[in-house]
């Protein structure tokens, strides 16, 4: 069935909807039954079921599933054992104003480089309190943590980006010395969304790039009110208040607050994360008994009242999950429709010349914004892009580069994307939130790359 042009209606909706109801349950579920409709007609219902089979069928649901129900369980557990506020008492010390709060974030960011699902969900719970207490708003938060999680990742090649790309390069042929991973690493240059990213969340946190959008809203918010999140903006629909942490420091004078009930379980997480290949579940697994057994042997929580914790974390997933469920449907409903071999049939006569890097990046960052898919866009694109490198006598590691910038720049901003879902659960925002707060920051380092690909090509 060749749909043509209407494979792109279904996306079309989604965007509609969400920027005009900015709700993201029923606006990807109205893509979902768009684009079923246009698979099976009248029986659109049967067809929309069967994608929904689909998607469980994969095994990215079934892994996202239970990540995110180990990342509930440690967050509850750290929370009710009162770590993270005592790991917060402790870093007030050293993060006592806006700038030094986000700046330990951001260094956060470049320390937690394993995974960015590991890099939202670390950070976030170790910064929420911190930067509520000096009045961050959170979108702007979930903004500085979105930005250092994917963009980090590929700049490190021990990371789970750097790991797929490497096997991906190796597979079409892109080697230094017969090896993908030498290849990766000799694109790091390359990699200008990366660097870009990283620097302009510098300049934001120093304040020579201002606040933009929502989340100058929100700073101002936040400064008169003391309300981190407005409600309309939370997860839970209830606003956010800033914490008065000179009373918690008042109540608590005389007890000596320490971090290592926050540290330890932590530092575990990273470290098995390493040394099991990158397994980021086996890292939260071991993090979550090594926090059970904390707080039973300091009798902070009785056995049967932990257990009760892990499950009100496991629960706390429930929505986000039904969320992503819909989101995966969405994509399988987009491959039905050929959505993707579309808009590479459009884009084929565009592909070609010495500017190749810089429209590779161009055109793929925004189909990964308007149509979902990071891994999968790559795998998709590299099929067209190596072979017309080659065929131009022109080195494809840098097109390569540029296909890993456009699935960072997705990862970072795609609304429905379960990076920012999962960084958007990590600070208790809405989805659309999260991608506001970061959409005009993102734009500025989605121009200063397609500027930096263009200079590479006339050298």
């Amino acid at each position: 069935m060749d749909l043509g042009v209407l494979t792109l209606l279904p996306m079309l909706v989604l965007f509609v909807l969400i920027f005009t109801t900015k709700r993201m349950l029923l606006s990807v579920t109205a893509a979902t039954l768009t684009g079923s409709i246009l698979l099976g007609g009248w029986k659109f219902a049967a067809v929309w079921l069967e994608k929904v089979q689909a998607a469980f069928s994969g095994g990215t649901l079934g892994y996202l599933y239970l990540l995110l129900a180990l990342f509930g369980m440690l967050i509850a557990l750290l929370d009710a054992s009162g770590s993270v506020t005592e790991f917060a008492m402790w870093l007030s010390k050293y993060a006592n104003t806006k700038k030094k709060a986000l700046l330990i974030t951001y260094i956060l960011g470049w320390l937690i480089f394993v995974d960015d699902y590991l890099n939202n969900m670390a950070i976030a719970t170790a910064m929420k309190k911190v930067c509520d207490s000096h009045r961050i708003p959170r979108t702007f938060l979930g903004y500085v943590i979105n930005s250092t999680a994917a963009p980090v990742c590929i700049a490190i090649p021990i990371s789970t980006w750097a790991v797929f790309y490497s096997g991906l390069f190796e597979d079409f042929g892109v080697t230094r010395g017969g090896s993908g991973a030498d290849a990766y690493i000799a694109a790091l240059p390359y990699m200008f969304y990366s660097w870009i990213s990283l620097a302009v969340v510098l300049l934001v946190i120093f304040g020579v790039i201002p606040m933009l959008g929502v989340t100058k809203k929100h700073a101002r918010i936040a400064a008169e009110q003391g309300i981190v999140c407005p409600p309309e903006a939370s997860y839970t629909g209830e606003a956010i208040q800033a914490p008065d942490f000179e009373s918690i420091l008042a109540e608590n004078e005389g007890k000596k607050a320490h971090p290592w009930n926050f540290l330890i379980p932590l530092i575990v997480l990273v470290a098995v994360t390493l040394l099991t290949d990158i397994n980021v579940m086996l890292g939260c697994m071991a993090a979550i008994a090594v926090t059970a057994a904390l707080m039973l042997i300091q009798r902070k929580v009785k056995l049967p009242k932990l257990l009760d914790n892990a499950y009100e974390g496991v629960t706390s997933m429930v929505a986000i999950c039904t969320l992503i469920t819909m989101t995966m449907t969405l994509v399988e409903v987009n491959t039905a429709t050929g959505m993707a071999d579309y808009v590479v049939e459009t884009l084929k006569p565009f592909l070609n010349g010495a500017y190749l890097p810089a429209l590779v990046f161009g055109f793929c960052a925004v189909y990964s914004y308007f149509g979902g898919g990071f891994w999968d866009m790559a795998m998709i694109f590299i099929a067209i892009v190596v072979p017309l490198a080659n065929g131009l006598g022109v080195d494809p590691l840098p097109s390569c580069a540029a296909l890993v910038c456009a699935s960072a720049a997705g990862s970072t901003t795609y609304v429905c994307g379960d990076a920012v879902m999962v960084s958007s659960r990590a600070v208790d925002i809405k989805p659309y939130y999260q991608m506001q707060g970061t959409l005009p920051y993102a734009i500025i380092s989605y121009i200063l790359t397609t500027i930096a690909f263009l200079v590479v090509s006339f050298l």
